[in-house]
């Protein structure tokens, strides 16, 4: 498995003679790409109440993958290319532990929050932002292929777990609330932070 491993590694990293432009376009992938990502399910949840569902999916899934990799790392500090002394990485990440990847873990996790919503597209399209993201990751040298493989997997399984055992019945729970609850615990809620 490492074989091939570092073989596809080989294969999709940038090496010296690729074109800035296409390094420069990593770079911003791999930096910016998540973060537009969350601006616009964000701003999307502004206009739409089934947006907030996903929004609060997302941001639940993202802070439970960040706490799973980050766990996962400390146990098993799987170590990245560099350590191995293979390809460019062309982002300083030094010698920490690489499996699996922390950005693509989330912005899959933020991605796959998505399919809760009614239309498919805009799961599709941030699922595409995602798979740049990890395909930046890859190219810039900075992980292994199965470190992408593990944060996609990761990542599934813990939007589906919590859209499933979080967001839902959460959702459900607010639903059979009186109205006339909600809005007093909301005016609680309001006049205590001020």
């Amino acid at each position: 498995m490492q074989a091939l491993d570092f073989a596809l590694f080989g294969w999709l990293n940038a090496d010296a003679s690729a074109p800035l432009w296409l390094i420069e376009f990593a770079r911003f992938a791999s930096e910016v790409l998540p973060a537009l990502l969350a601006v616009t399910i964000i701003a999307s949840a502004m206009f739409d109440k089934r947006w907030r569902y996903a929004l609060f999916t997302a941001l639940v899934s993202v802070i439970a993958t960040w706490v799973i990799v980050n766990v996962f790392r400390s146990a098993l500090p799987f170590p990245r290319p560099a350590f191995f002394g293979l390809g460019i990485q062309w982002e300083p990440q030094g010698m920490r532990p690489g499996f699996p990847s922390l950005h693509a873990a989330g912005t899959f996790a933020a991605a796959f929050s998505l399919w809760c919503l009614p239309q498919r597209a805009p799961m599709l399209a941030a699922l595409a932002v995602a798979a740049v993201v990890a395909w930046s990751r890859l190219y810039l040298g900075l992980h292994f292929p199965s470190d992408i493989a593990a944060a996609v997997l990761l990542a599934a399984l813990v939007s589906i777990m919590v859209e499933r055992g979080v967001s839902r019945p959460l959702s459900l729970a607010l639903a059979r609330m009186p109205a006339r609850r909600r809005l007093a615990r909301a005016r609680r809620t309001s006049l205590n932070a001020d």
